[in-house]
């Protein structure tokens, strides 16, 4: 993380070090013509932004979870429409003796059972088996690590 300071050094903020990057992509397509009017500008640095902090429930809705493993929802993307998307958190999530944790290839739910959405928080809540076999409840926020990219729901490690 980079920490940017405005010119007038009177607010300090933290920028992820893609931020940059893709703010400047975001920039040359509105001034090549492929962002609308400038006014759209803030907007989409916004969303790239929010992309990079996580928070896919700020700009998603009809959150669901089915199959004990998929987050799907409604998304949306940069011109403003909402499109569908779902991602397999199985491939990101490990029941680790009852406990929830981010991990590549994780496989949580052969071991854990849905238990309710938060909708307000992006919390999920599950029954994880234990290793002495008993079962534990436990969440997970997912804003803490799924983002919406342009309509795309995403794991961001």
């Amino acid at each position: 993380m980079t920490t940017m300071r405005n010119s007038d050094k009177s607010s300090t903020r933290l920028m992820h070090p893609m931020a940059g990057l893709l703010t400047g992509m975001v920039l040359a397509l509105a001034q090549a013509g492929c962002g609308g009017p400038a006014e759209q500008d803030n907007e989409d640095i916004a969303h790239v932004e929010q992309a990079l902090s996580g928070n896919f429930s700020q700009s998603c809705s009809g959150i669901a979870f089915l199959n004990d493993r998929y987050l799907t929802a409604y998304c949306k993307r940069a011109d403003g429409t909402s499109v569908y998307s779902e991602i397999d958190l199985s491939k990101y999530l490990v029941n680790d003796d009852g406990n929830l944790r981010w991990q590549v290839g994780g496989g949580f739910h052969t071991s854990c059972n849905f238990k309710i959405f938060g909708a307000v928080d992006s919390e999920l809540y599950f029954n994880c088996r234990k290793k002495d076999g008993s079962y534990k409840e436990t969440s997970l926020v997912l804003d803490e690590r799924i983002v919406n990219i342009n309509g795309v729901l995403t794991y961001r490690p």
